[in-house]
């Protein structure tokens, strides 16, 4: 009887610790634009700072949040998502990035994109900042329009 009361309070605890939702914490990088001359990133993940400064560029403005969030690549790594150059108005929201099994994250983004076209082109991006630890995971994507 001992021996069951011992392995339900171990099992009781080990629930306790446990975030069934599966949500990985994580930062929205702000004030980056990504370089023209650079080509389209053939992953979502960016590991180093050799070669996030090859996609990006900082694009500090004066004011309350200005600066370009830091981003340590000792402790973390990115992920990005960059779209096309476009005429029209087009907005990337980040929605969750979930643990979905062993070794697999899911980003989850909402994409909304005008049907009129501006006077101007811009380049929309999305850049998440994510703790070291998950580097070695597959990143796929799921968009809501």
């Amino acid at each position: 009887m001992k021996r069951i009361m011992m392995l339900m309070s171990a099992l009781l605890v080990m629930l306790a610790s446990y975030s069934g939702n599966g949500n990985i914490k994580y930062v929205v990088a702000r004030n980056y634009f990504h370089n023209n001359n650079a080509p389209m990133p053939k992953s979502l993940k960016i590991t180093s700072v050799k070669d996030f400064d090859e996609q990006f560029g900082a694009a500090a403005f004066m004011g309350k949040d200005g600066e370009p969030t830091k981003i340590d690549f000792k402790k973390s790594f990115v992920i990005a998502k960059v779209l096309p150059v476009t005429d029209q108005i087009t907005t990337l929201r980040m929605i969750s990035l979930k643990k979905t099994s062993s070794r697999h994250l899911q980003m989850q983004y909402q994409l909304k994109q005008g049907s009129e076209h501006q006077s101007y082109s811009t380049q929309p991006i999305m850049i998440i900042v994510v703790d070291k630890k998950y580097q070695c995971y597959h990143i796929s994507e799921s968009v809501e329009r």
